[in-house]
This record gives C-alpha cells, structure tokens and sequence, in this order.
C-alpha cells in the first residue's frame, strides 16, 4: 500500500520534471552574456565602441563552447563586432563580473571577461599594431558588468522583403514645338571704293640755256650775211 502511495504521488512530480527537462533540453544549452557601460571609447579589432551601454554574448555553438564573443549595441539588436578570444582559467572564482580593458595612453582596448560563479574567462588578443606600445602601457581599467546566462536562439525564417511601390507614373510629355531655324545670307559687301585717277603725265621740258632763241637767231642771220659779203668782196 506504502509503495503504491508513492507511485500514485510522486508520479505527478516527476512528470513535471521530465517536462521541464524536456523543454530545457529542446530550447538547447545556455550562452554566457555579459552587460557592460562603457566609460570610454574601446578599439576592438579596426572598430572603435563609443561610451555607451553593449550586450558581449557567446557566439551560439551546437557544442556550447564557442570563443567567439559578439559585441551588440540597441539592446542587443545591432552588431558592432565579433572576435575569437583565447581561453583563460582563474583558480579562484570571480565573485563579480568584470570586464578588463588595456590601457595605452589614450586608447583603451579589450582585455578579458571574468564571468561570475565561473572559473573561466574570455581574452582577448591584442593587435599586433599596439604590443610595440609597451612602454605606454598604464594600469588596466576595471568596468563592472551583469552576467545573464542567454538561451539559444533558434533560427528563424527571415521575413519576406516587402513589395517595393510601384513606380509613379511619368508626367505627360508636353509636345514640344521644333522650329527650324532658317539661314539668313549674310548682308552683300559694300563695293571697294575706285581708286583715285592716276595724275596726268609731265610734257617733258627742253633744257633751258642762258641764251634765249631769238638771239641765237639774229646771231646766225648776222654770221650768215657777214659770210655773203666777204664772198663779195674776195670776188
């Protein structure tokens, strides 16, 4: 009777268990997600977060241990980076949750996350461009942050695009009106004005002597009847 009492009571109980083992086991293993504020701007990889508020989440694996961290803004909503990080144990289990930022003069970047409760963290490599800044290097930054175990996140099938609008409707072409333009001849050249007429030739001039004409003719009558009288007189 004692042994049929505990099958008729804890029976309901255990189904309970079973279904909530069930449900557990179907929604998939739980991620590591840490809430943090950023007090300064942090380069992580070619991006640099401004000061704000960011979800750092483990990156969804079958297996459920993957090193790849995603880094959210907007409430988890938008993407800013992801990056593999290399394993860390710490013998004494954090009692808070802390994220760990380098220091190098004015730059800061990711260091590790310590997870509360859990022996293990998250680091991060530090860019090859930054590890000759040794000498710039100061105390690390300590930002305290929230520890949320995250479920997996079953895939779903992404929304159909919405049908684009249709194209409005081209205004109505006005006719348009060619008018052929015509050639105008070019205004005649006003006629090359004559040239002036040429000046009437010079009459050439006889040299002119000394001696005016009619003296030379009286001479030559007196040298001539001189010669008939002497022709006279020799007679």
């Amino acid at each position: 009777m004692k042994l049929q009492t505990v099958f008729k009571t804890g029976g309901p109980a255990m189904a309970l268990a079973l279904a909530m083992a069930g449900s557990i086991y179907a929604q998939g293993p739980l991620y590591d997600k840490v809430i943090v504020d950023l007090p300064y701007r942090v380069t992580i990889n070619d991006k640099v977060l401004e000061p704000g508020h960011y979800i750092i989440r483990q990156l969804d694996d079958p297996g459920g241990g993957s090193r790849v961290l995603q880094i959210f803004s907007d409430n988890g909503m938008k993407l800013q980076a992801s990056t593999l990080t290399i394993p860390t144990l710490d013998n004494s289990t954090p009692e808070s949750t802390k994220v760990i930022l380098h220091h190098y003069g004015n730059d800061y970047y990711f260091d590790k996350v310590w997870v509360q409760g859990k022996n293990y963290g998250y680091e991060f490599p530090l860019p090859n461009a930054v590890k000759s800044r040794v000498r710039e290097r100061m105390e690390p930054y300590t930002v305290a942050a929230t520890y949320e175990p995250a479920q997996r996140q079953v895939a779903q099938a992404p929304a159909p695009a919405p049908e684009p609008a249709p194209a409005p409707a081209p205004p109505p072409q006005q006719e348009q009106r060619t008018e052929t333009a015509q050639n105008t001849p070019p205004p005649a050249a006003a006629p090359a004005p004559e040239p002036p007429p040429a000046p009437a030739p010079v009459p050439e001039r006889l040299p002119t002597t000394s001696i005016g004409w009619m003296t030379l003719v009286i001479s030559g009558a007196l040298f001539t009847a001189a010669g008939v009288l002497m022709r006279r007189v020799l007679a």
